[in-house]
């Protein structure tokens, strides 16, 4: 965390940068400042700062803040900080956290991202598409704001999946107001993170600037509703600038807000998807966590249901295997139905969707 130092002293991003690329720790530009000033070109004005970066006093007094409310700040050089985050074109030296630190090192993360103005179809897909993931051990990465992100990181908490918030502005600002409790609940189960300095206000300019870390935290982006405009385009295209794959919902070709994601399809730049299982099949994810195990909720009767359910059947031929009543039977397949596990088809015969 020392490296901190210079951030507060005011030496510039770039030359922190620089230093942070040759000396593994803080303390290890004393030893070599000459010679790190010849190769760098640092000029007097650098020397020195980095030298007064020893006796900062407002380090101390940020250290006892973070401190104080549970906060942690980690640097680049940090064996916890994201390797995908890393490999982006500009990562962030700094990051403040408050909760599991370790899913920013987690394989599987899919972030998700759409319009603060999201429709009950933005909202069913959503959580469809959650869903899916949080069954295939995913890690879900959104931004907090109202909209998809709100129901992105609900979904995820509730179906008891791990996800990240990264702000848009300082960790010690709470925003927006109407998201207070979901950022609570994050902290407690999941990770929140800024690179921006305590105190820090959310500012129009800072949104683009935290999409870059959702972007670069993510194999890949899903846009479940956009318009043509906005912070879902702007993180989908930054993905793309990133190498990482983008997926998009579809939706009504008459309504504003599916336009962003329906041109993403039709210009390729997008993979269409209907649930997160598309996901899971791009990259060969099957339904366990990363230790191997089941994601499996079902038990009892639901259980059963799904086991005999193999091949496409009729309810008829359900009946002959399933020990209960008829209405028993419905209610059930009706809840796995909505739970996303199997469909209805036409005369009466059902289906496996997972």
């Amino acid at each position: 965390m020392e490296w901190y130092r210079l951030k507060l002293i005011g030496l510039k991003n770039s030359k922190i940068r620089v230093l942070m690329e040759n000396c593994k720790r803080y303390k290890e530009i004393f030893e070599k400042l000459e010679e790190l000033t010849n190769t760098l070109n640092l000029t007097t004005d650098d020397t020195q700062l980095i030298l007064n970066s020893k006796n900062c006093e407002k380090y101390l007094e940020v250290m006892d803040y973070l401190e104080n409310n549970g906060i942690g700040l980690i640097d680049m050089n940090d064996y916890r900080y994201s390797e995908s985050l890393k490999n982006i074109t500009k990562p962030p030296l700094f990051l403040f956290y408050k909760g599991n630190v370790e899913l920013l090192n987690k394989k599987r993360v899919i972030g998700v991202v759409g319009t603060r103005r999201a429709t009950k179809y933005g909202e069913l897909g959503c959580e469809r598409v959650i869903k899916n993931l949080v069954d295939g051990g995913v890690v879900i990465v959104s931004g907090l704001a109202l909209g998809i992100d709100s129901i992105a990181h609900t979904e995820t908490l509730k179906l008891k999946g791990s996800t990240i918030a990264v702000l848009g502005c300082g960790i010690d600002v709470y925003y927006p107001q109407a998201n207070i409790g979901i950022r609570k609940e994050i902290e407690k189960y999941g990770l929140v993170i800024s690179e921006f300095p305590l105190g820090m206000r959310p500012i129009p300019k800072n949104f683009p600037i935290r999409n870059r870390i959702i972007a670069g935290l993510s194999k890949g982006i899903a846009v479940i509703e956009s318009s043509l405009k906005g912070g879902s385009l702007i993180t989908a295209n930054l993905s793309l600038d990133e190498g990482r794959d983008v997926f998009a919902i579809p939706g009504d070709i008459t309504y504003p807000l599916s336009q962003g994601c329906n041109e993403l399809i039709k210009s390729s730049q997008a993979k269409l998807i209907t649930s997160g299982d598309d996901i899971l099949k791009e990259y060969g994810w099957d339904k366990k966590n990363e230790k191997g195990e089941n994601f499996n909720r079902l038990i009892g009767i639901k259980l059963e249901i799904y086991s005999v359910l193999k091949t496409k059947m009729h309810l008829e031929e359900i009946k002959q295997k399933i020990t209960c009543d008829t209405n028993e039977l419905l209610s059930n397949l009706m809840e796995l139905e909505i739970e996303g596990y199997i469909q209805s088809l036409p005369a009466g015969n059902y289906r496996r969707c997972l």
